[in-house]
């Protein structure tokens, strides 16, 4: 109970920091603080639990006969994840409340969206049912489409919103068919279950498509190439967003979806050259273009990319770990595997430090662009030793974390020739694609240093540092050399258990690697001496490097894609503005042509029936009077020019409608008819009593000739619908599924029971759309013109 009930705590308090009341400005930021405080408190208790391999499993049953249930999970996997989201959202909880201002930012808002964004990350990681899984999914991308939108008076900041939404969401739903294709292929939504069925799931058809969705989903959410463009336009967020967003939580759900399904994906050696060849693809990319950015956040995003990548790279290698049997190759597998964990654990802190320094700096300086700033240090001295340390954990220099790992992913690189799915001349490739990525790495990491915190002073401005802004970044930073000198006190507690919840089997397990700072004088290390070589020289020589970036990347295949998508956007935009024009008369024209077209074609797919066949009922002299009624009304209404006059001829045709669903024995129908005319009209004549009674302008043969045959296609349109429901035998009929509906529902009502359970999703949806136009009225009524507030401010 204890893991629903932390899930269910977050969204109150989420909910509560949102409607109450403040009294100081400052509470909201450390009351939310609370949220990430509590969840590590929860994770933590469960550490030596999950160690003895005794997992947490919670149901909360929902809809069980689609076995779609909140089934909670906390394995090794869940809680290495869990406690990256919450330890380092104490951090960014707390460096926030120092970030934003407590005069002009709302920060009711921002901690509300800060933590459902904590909310949706923890319950993607704890999800052990695929569509649960999807829920939290899709929250991520609401929540932070909501925190990078923040400041919404900012055109980059709507731009950077809409951007990584409209990607992170196409992503999701590709990942929704591939859960939609387990679902088929197992009969359950469980993840667990899944898992133990996977010999038979990578035996079915539908294996490939169901990895092609799920690697959608994955790279969409991870800002692999392609799909990375979002990444960088989502930095118009505030810091602390862009810190736990790069280090912590969204970025990181593709890495963990494709080791969750791992047991399953790997036994695809399409999945393992997809993933390693997109992630090393994406590596060198994100450091190859880190080197010729000027804003420091800009720097930092590329090098997420980068990052990303690199992990992604070894999440692919290790993936055949699922089918491997013999020694050697487990132990190859396991070891890139491992360190592909590791590596995404001390990615985390020395981005979330990185991104911290980058903050204080824009906060005090008033610029992150590196071309006006310089001699920092001075002024900054703590933010430069926190940086420094973090660039060069990042760049893998030794006696800091991410040497050791950096140095795994080289060892990992040299021997992908023990793999099933490589060769010797795939791992020259893939190790010389890793080694050029890490010397741009070095590059950018060390240029960001030098460039900001060294050479003469720029700003013209007093600057000071802060102690609390800086101290989360300084508790980070100290443990980069930490995890060094103790590596298997992370690698026994965290990350072995996620690496056995990974891979599943206990032989696997057995075969993970022992984590140490040192392992002597071998390949690795020679290439980390030659990065670092390389890497300094060419740093001396960064204009001369700028220059090379800015020529070659003119021709890259992103730059292109983007010309040619203004051009596309230009043909767009003159279609829409043809289409849109503000004329009520021919948007419906063009929408009444659009079914006229629709139904000559149901009609040349039918077939067009012989008139005997057409069955024709008995008729009245009443009928008859009805109808010639209702023609002359419709004419008259071509030639009346008065609002109010036609108001009242339009409901006598709907009153006549209605008397001839009494002639036609079907009261209930005529009732309706008889309250939904009254109902209009009323509400016309009230609305038009209320306005000058304008006349229509005057007759026009063209306009109202136009308007008459667009009526009778109207008219063509219903009869021909009618001609194809009569012929039976050309459609398949759908009544006889419907005609058990009391067997089936229990419904005695069939207009019900095809309302609340064959059309339920229907209805709820239907429902929704009143409920999203109750808050767009609510919001249009308590709408607040701030147009020019905040240049008064």
């Amino acid at each position: 109970m204890l893991i629903g009930l932390l899930i269910a705590l977050l969204m109150v308090m989420a909910l509560l920091i949102m409607m109450m009341k403040w009294h100081t400005k400052r509470l909201p930021g450390f009351v939310a603080l609370l949220a990430p405080l509590i969840a590590s408190g929860v994770f933590i208790y469960h550490i030596p639990q999950v160690l003895n391999h005794h997992y947490v499993t919670e149901t909360y049953r929902w809809l069980p006969a689609y076995d779609i249930n909140m089934v909670l999970r906390l394995d090794g996997l869940s809680l290495f994840f869990a406690l990256l989201i919450s330890l380092i959202g104490v951090a960014v909880f707390f460096y926030a409340t120092q970030y934003l201002s407590y005069e002009h930012d709302d920060l009711p808002r921002f901690f509300t969206y800060l933590i459902l964004f904590m909310f949706s990350m923890i319950g993607i990681v704890l999800s052990n049912n695929t569509i649960i899984l999807y829920v939290f999914w899709e929250l991520t991308s609401v929540s932070s489409f909501l925190l990078i939108s923040y400041w919404y008076d900012r055109s980059e900041s709507q731009q950077g919103a809409m951007t990584s939404f409209m990607v992170t969401v196409f992503g999701g739903l590709a990942m929704f068919v591939g859960f939609i294709m387990l679902y088929v292929m197992t009969g359950t939504n469980t993840i667990t279950e899944q898992i133990a069925q996977r010999e038979s799931i990578a035996a079915h058809p539908l294996f490939i498509p169901m990895i092609v969705m799920l690697l959608l989903g994955a790279f969409t959410k991870s800002a692999q190439w392609p799909f990375h463009f979002w990444l960088p336009k989502a930095m118009a967020a505030p810091t602390p967003v862009s810190a736990y967003l790069h280090s912590a939580t969204m970025v990181k759900a593709g890495i963990f979806l494709l080791l969750r399904f791992t047991p399953i994906l790997g036994y695809s050696d399409f999945y393992t050259y997809s993933v390693t060849f997109v992630g090393l693809l994406t590596m060198i990319y994100g450091s190859f273009t880190a080197i010729r950015q000027s804003d420091l956040k800009g720097i930092l995003a590329y090098s997420t990319i980068s990052q990303l990548g690199m992990i992604m790279s070894m999440v692919g290698l290790g993936g055949g770990i699922a089918k491997a049997t013999d020694s050697v190759m487990l132990e190859a597998y396991a070891y890139i595997l491992f360190a592909a964990i590791f590596h995404l654990f001390n990615h985390a802190l020395f981005k979330a430090t990185l991104f911290m320094g980058v903050g204080l700096i824009d906060h005090e300086a008033g610029t992150r662009d590196i071309r006006y700033l310089g001699g920092l240090r001075r002024y900054l001295p703590l933010t430069m030793v926190a940086m420094f340390a973090a660039s060069l954990s990042m760049a893998g220099v030794p006696f800091l974390n991410g040497f050791i790992s950096k140095e795994m992913f080289f060892e990992g690189l040299i021997h992908a020739h023990e793999l099933s799915a490589f060769n010797k001349v795939g791992m020259v490739v893939i190790t010389l694609v890793g080694f050029v990525a890490s010397i741009f790495t070095f590059i950018y990491a060390l240029n960001m240093i030098k460039v900001t915190f060294f050479g003469e002073l720029r700003i013209q401005k007093h600057l000071h540092e802060p102690k609390l802004f800086i101290l989360p970044a300084i508790v980070l930073a100290v443990l980069l050399p930490f995890v060094f000198v103790v590596p298997n006190v992370i690698g026994t507690y965290i990350i072995e258990p996620a690496f056995s919840s990974v891979v599943v089997t206990a032989e696997a397990t057995s075969h993970a690697p022992h984590l140490a700072a040192w392992h002597g004088f071998n390949t690795p290390l020679m290439m980390s001496l030659a990065i670092i070589i390389v890497g300094t020289i060419i740093v001396l020589r960064v204009d001369l490097m700028k220059f090379v970036v800015q020529k070659a990347e003119k021709w890259t295949l992103p730059n292109v894609l983007k010309y040619s998508g203004q051009s596309i956007e230009n043909y767009s935009g003159w279609g829409l503005r043809a289409l849109m024009n503000n004329r009520l008369n021919y948007y419906i024209i063009v929408t009444f042509s659009i079914y006229f077209l629709i139904n000559l074609y149901g009609l040349y797919r039918v077939g067009v029936p012989e008139l005997y066949r057409i069955e024709v009922t008995d008729y009245h002299i009443f009928h008859v009077l009805l109808l010639v009624t209702i023609v002359l009304i419709g004419f008259a209404l071509i030639f009346i020019r008065q609002r109010l006059t036609m108001v009242i001829l339009t409901g006598g045709i709907g009153y006549a409608v209605a008397l001839f669903f009494i002639l036609m024995r079907a009261p209930d129908l005529a009732l309706t008819q008889l309250v939904t005319e009254t109902i209009t009209t009323v509400l016309f004549i009230v609305s038009f009593s209320r306005l000058p009674n304008i006349p229509r302008g005057q007759f026009n043969l063209k306009r109202e000739s136009v308007k008459i045959i667009v009526s009778l296609m109207t008219a063509v349109t219903v009869v021909g619908l009618v001609f194809m429901i009569q012929q039976a035998d050309a459609l398949e009929t759908i009544s006889v599924y419907y005609h058990d509906a009391y067997e089936k529902s229990g419904g005695k009502n069939i207009v019900n029971a095809i309302l609340g359970d064959f059309r339920a999703l229907d209805t709820m949806a239907e429902g929704l759309v009143l409920m999203i136009a109750g808050f767009g009225i609510y919001t249009l009524l308590n709408f607040k013109d701030r147009r020019g507030q905040d240049e008064r401010e």
